[in-house]
């Protein structure tokens, strides 16, 4: 609306004005482009009848739904309430503090009249006006009613124009303040300086709006593309003018927001979008138009891992000078040369990190002489360096079925450290000699140099020792070795437990349909009880080396429940006996200077130490051990140990779900894809309330919640269906066949 056109407007409010002079009490000017300011000088006159909350008068309402309202008061309901017909013709109850504004001049009002009320309303609301209005009111400081600015913007108090200013300034507040006077208001002028601020704020906010609104509908252009025409992430992350609406959905569709108003934008872009306002709706967003994949890592995004891995410079130039010397050799002088020793490295296909390896011989006495050999990172990386601090944050590597996430940069952990085949490698070796009962009878810890003979499979480890080679009597005599430690641990009152454990790996994970494959292991195999045997040994030394020299170490300890493991006879061996044998275990401990006895394992003490490559609490145990055979003092301190386990176990423990809960869902995507006649082998593991129960499905490893239809034991073994598998909310649904 033009200047002139204005002027011309607010003349005519004058004149009409003028008509009712007597009833003002006051005459105003009759040429219409006469200045406003003698109006204001005149003052305004004192309404002293204000309009009363009573019978038939127009008032504004906000019901308890939000939703406002206009209606017209019928009768009290109690002593403050009123029953209205609201403009929608239907009776409700309003209370005091619903009531916003009576519009003045409505006594005795007509409901029939408010459409047309509001269509007048609509016609007035006029921004410029304010403008107009505001800089004379702040000329002469002035404050006025409804009424009174009705009479300024446009020439009249009717209830309309009473309506209409009230609305007017309630849609544009950046000229006038509002001031609540019973159901009323009263209108105060902003400063210039206000004002000007206010304008910015507008200004900004509309250009956001504009922005928000190309979005939206970019947005809304790529969704009518069919999917593999739509844009890939690559493309979303070059747009720099779409990122924060992307990060917002982002952190709403993950449930980590971290303020505010990063959720209000990502509900408004909902509600822009016609979606629902929830998490599962921006998740199904983003899917759609290709910012996540199909098959998007929520849960390594919900704690903040970053994809792909990526080590700070800091740390990768660190790494880069290890390699540098890594010639060099500073423990030569206290290494025993063990490179004559057959040494077996037993892991899954294709391992990462390698950590340990076993060698054995029968001595002449006919006592079983086995040697742990451990990889020695702590020969490189020096106490509170760069690259320890970067362990003791990741605390473990992470091992998903898409990918690894190492705790050591891969050019160490995975090249130089690991003890890789054919290859001269530095090493502690834990040596022990056994007893005729499998207990330990002579035991050495030493600084080494090994060659790795045979880097083996646990397959190919079985198969060896089903042949009973002769050439490969070491491996013979370490699972024979393993063997008598398991009886003596038995005899110890160890509770075994061994699960089936399932090896998850994922081709091509970004694809709608990557590829997936499904490994169960026998933890019964004579490879994996070989190998978890030396292992446990190795923590009984390295426990018994500390405790004889006075370490600070984490010793850890477990006990079970005795009244509760004498039922366990009752359960027939394997999975069910396994998971009953869980339930019996009481929290392990830790202490920091002294061994505690491992009831669960059998053993009289254990540290761990055989992983110190992927697992940061044996980083720290190294760090200790070797510091004492280089006659050297350990570096970490009891509290600091004590702190360090405190933070390391609870962040160990949420890797260990992380894990879990990866391997979850591509067992249920694979179960989701599967035909669904399948069957599948269940085993009864425990009952929970009646009649559900946890059972485990044999043949991918996993348990899961179903009802029984039947009745049946513990340990019982039956066939199942897929019903329905949902692997974002982690779901699945069995039937009996």
């Amino acid at each position: 609306m033009s200047a002139p056109f204005l002027s011309t407007s607010l003349s005519r409010g004058w004149h009409s004005l003028s008509e009712n002079a007597p009833q003002l009490k006051f005459s105003m000017p009759t040429k219409s482009m006469r200045s406003t300011r003698r109006f204001f000088q005149a003052g305004f006159p004192i309404n002293a009848q204000k309009t009363a909350l009573q019978e038939g008068v127009l008032i504004e309402f906000k019901k308890d739904s939000g939703r406002v309202l206009l209606g017209v008061t019928q009768s009290r309901e109690g002593k403050k309430n009123w029953s209205v017909i609201d403009q929608n013709a239907e009776t409700c109850i309003v209370r005091p503090n619903q009531i916003r504004l009576i519009i003045p001049g409505t006594d005795s009002f007509k409901l029939q009249d408010v459409d047309r009320l509001l269509e007048e309303t609509e016609l007035l609301q006029d921004p410029a006006l304010l403008e107009i209005a505001w800089e004379e009111l702040l000329s002469d400081d002035k404050t006025v009613d409804i009424e009174q600015l009705a009479l300024i913007l446009y020439g009249s108090a009717a209830p309309e124009k009473c309506y209409s200013a009230y609305k007017l300034v309630n849609s544009n507040p950046i000229y006038l303040k509002c001031k609540e006077d019973g159901y009323s208001f009263r209108f105060e002028p902003r400063s210039a300086a206000q004002v000007k601020e206010l304008q910015s704020q507008q200004t900004r906010q509309e250009i956001a709006r504009r922005k928000l609104v190309e979005f939206v509908d970019f947005v809304k252009t790529v969704m009518q593309l069919s999917f593999d025409e739509r844009p890939t992430r690559d493309f979303w992350d070059s747009k720099d003018e779409f990122r924060t609406y992307l990060e917002s959905l982002r952190a709403f569709s993950l449930e980590i927001c971290k303020s505010s108003d990063e959720k209000t934008m990502a509900l408004q872009l909902l509600d822009e979008l016609r979606m629902n306002r929830t998490a599962s709706s921006a998740l199904n967003l983003l899917t759609q138009i290709r910012y996540f994949n199909v098959h998007e890592n929520l849960l390594l995004l919900k704690q903040e891992i970053p994809i792909p891995i990526h080590f700070s410079a800091e740390v990768l130039a660190e790494a880069e000078a290890i390699k540098a010397r890594s010639l060099s050799d500073m423990d030569e002088e206290n290494r025993v040369d063990l490179t004559a020793l057959k040494v077996y490295t037993i892991d899954c296909e294709d391992p990462d990190e390698i950590d340990d390896g076993l060698s054995a011989m029968r001595l002449l006495d006919g006592r079983l002489k086995v040697w742990i050999h451990i990889a020695d990172p702590t020969h490189w990386i020096p106490w509170q360096s760069t690259l320890q601090k970067e362990a003791s944050l990741r605390c473990a590597s992470i091992y998903l079925p898409t990918l690894t996430i190492p705790m050591l940069p891969k050019e160490l952990g995975v090249e130089l450290f690991s003890l890789r085949e054919r290859k001269c490698c530095p090493a502690v070796s834990v040596s022990v000699i056994l007893s005729e009962d499998g207990s330990i009878a002579e035991r050495k810890v030493e600084n080494s140099l090994i060659s790795p003979t045979y880097c083996l499979s646990y397959d190919a480890a079985s198969e060896l020792l089903e042949f009973g080679l002769e050439e490969e009597e070491g491996l013979s005599v370490l699972y024979e070795a393993a063997l008598r430690r398991k009886k003596w641990r038995q005899s110890n009152g160890s509770l075994d437990v061994f699960m089936p454990s399932v090896k998850v790996r994922v081709k091509d994970e970004n694809a709608v349909n990557p590829e997936i494959s499904l490994t169960v292991e026998d933890q019964n195999c004579s490879s994996v009880v070989l190998v978890t045997e030396m292992m446990l040994l190795c923590g009984e030394a390295i426990a018994a080396f500390g405790d004889e020299h006075r370490l600070c170490l984490p010793y850890r300890g477990q006990d079970y429940n005795e009244v509760l493991a004498t039922d366990l006879q009752s359960i027939p061996e394997g999975p069910a006996r396994a998971t009953a044998s869980f339930r019996c275990m009481k929290p392990a401990e830790i202490s920091i200077m002294q061994p505690l006895h491992h009831s669960c394992l059998g053993l009289p003490g254990y540290v761990q130490f055989t992983s110190p490559l992927r697992r940061y609490p044996d980083f720290m145990v190294h760090y200790q051990i070797k510091a004492l055979l280089c006659n050297n003092i350990p570096p970490i301190s009891t509290g600091h140990m004590e702190a360090a386990m405190a933070s390391v176990s609870a962040r160990l423990k949420s890797l260990k779900k992380l894990q879990s809960d990866c391997d979850r869902y591509w067992i249920l995507e694979y179960l989701r894809r599967e035909p669904p006649e399948r069957q599948y082998r269940a085993c009864l593991l425990r009952f929970e309330k009646s009649p559900t129960a946890i059972v485990l499905l044999l043949e991918v490893g996993l348990q899961n919640l179903m009802e029984l239809n039947t009745q049946r034991q513990l340990g019982d073994e039956f066939y199942v269906r897929v019903i329905n598998s949902q692997p974002r909310k982690g779901w699945l649904s069995l039937k009996e066949i």
